[in-house]
C-alpha cells in the first residue's frame, strides 16, 4: 500500500487527504504571502522525501521569504540544511560547510521567523534523549509546533550528512546507508531544532529533529547525539502551519513510513 499524504493548514483548520501519488493544486504566491508570520512554512512532505522525491522545486531566495531559521535538505539530497539568521548553510557528506546561494533549490525544508517565546538555561546533559526531556518542560500545547535554538559549547556532537544521489533515486532509508558520521568534541555552536505534534501524520517527523552548525560555520550536520555541561535554549511556539506541495512525484513507494523514519533519524 502506498503512503497517504495528508495536507493540513492548521491556521485555517482545513484538512485535505490525498491517497497514493495523487496530485494537488499548489498554493499560489498570494496564498503564501497571506499566511501569518508566526507560522511554520514547509516545502513538501516527509513522506514524499522518504519515497525518494529529491528534486528541488523551491529556491532558497523564495524560502527566505517565509522564515529566517529552519532545517531541511537540498536538490538530489546533497547534504544537510541549516538555516540560521536568514542564511542557509549546506553540510556536505565530506564534512565541508558552504553558504548556499539563493538560486539553489530544496525538495524539503521547514522554516519560520524565530520569535523567542521562552528561554531555559540547561545544565549538564549527557545525551540527546536527556536534552529532549528538558525541552519538553518548555512546551505548553501538544498540538502546536515548536522551533528551538540551543547555543553552547558542546562536549560531544555526533552528526551525519548524506551524499548527493543519482537518478533513479533510492528511497531515503537506502540513501542514508551511505551517510557520513562526524564526531566533534569541545565545539561551540548552535542546534536548530523542530518539534512536531503526534498527529502530524505523513507531513513531517513527529517529535524532535535537530541540525547542528558550529559558530565558525565550518562543521555541522543532522544531530544524532549530544552532551554538554551548560547551554542556553530558546523556544518559539508556532501555532500556524502552511505547506506547499512538490510538483514532482516520487517513483518509489514506502509501505511502513514509521519504520523508515526511525531508520533515517537514528
Amino acid at each position: 500500500m502506498k503512503i497517504k499524504i495528508t495536507a493540513i493548514v492548521l491556521s485555517v483548520l482545513s484538512v485535505v487527504t490525498m491517497g497514493g501519488c495523487a496530485t494537488a493544486t499548489t498554493n499560489t504566491s498570494s496564498d503564501v504571502a497571506a499566511a501569518k508570520e508566526d507560522t511554520l512554512f514547509q516545502a513538501s512532505t516527509i513522506n514524499s522525501l522518504l519515497a525518494g522525491n529529491y528534486d528541488g522545486f523551491m529556491s532558497f531566495g523564495e524560502l527566505k521569504q517565509h522564515g529566517d531559521v529552519g532545517i531541511g535538505t537540498f536538490n538530489a539530497l546533497d547534504g544537510e540544511l541549516v538555516m540560521i539568521d536568514n542564511t542557509v548553510y549546506k553540510v556536505k557528506a565530506s564534512g565541508e560547510v558552504v553558504e548556499v546561494p539563493d538560486a539553489d533549490t530544496t525538495p524539503f525544508a521547514a522554516v519560520t521567523y524565530f520569535n523567542e517565546d521562552a528561554t531555559k538555561t540547561l545544565g549538564p546533559t549527557t545525551s540527546l534523549a536527556a536534552l529532549e526531556q528538558e525541552l519538553d518542560k518548555l512546551m505548553t500545547d501538544p498540538n502546536a509546533f515548536y522551533v528551538f535554538r540551543i547555543d553552547g559549547t558542546f562536549n560531544t556532537i555526533k552528526a551525519r550528512s548524506v551524499p548527493s544521489q543519482v537518478k533513479p533515486y533510492p528511497v531515503l532509508s537506502e540513501a542514508v546507508k551511505n551517510q557520513s558520521i562526524f564526531d566533534y568534541e569541545k565545539i561551540s555552536g548552535t542546534l536548530v531544532g523542530l518539534w512536531c505534534p503526534e498527529d502530524i501524520g505523513g507531513l513531517n517527523v513527529k517529535g524532535y529533529h535537530f541540525h547542528f552548525i558550529s559558530d565558525n560555520r565550518s562543521k555541522g550536520g543532522h544531530l544524532l547525539d549530544v552532551s554538554f555541561d551548560s547551554a542556553a535554549a530558546f523556544m518559539d511556539q508556532t501555532d500556524g502551519f502552511f505547506m506547499t506541495l512538490s510538483p514532482n512525484t516520487p517513483t518509489e513507494t514506502v509501505d511502513d513510513a514509521e519504520s523508515a523514519i526511525d531508520a533515517v533519524e537514528k
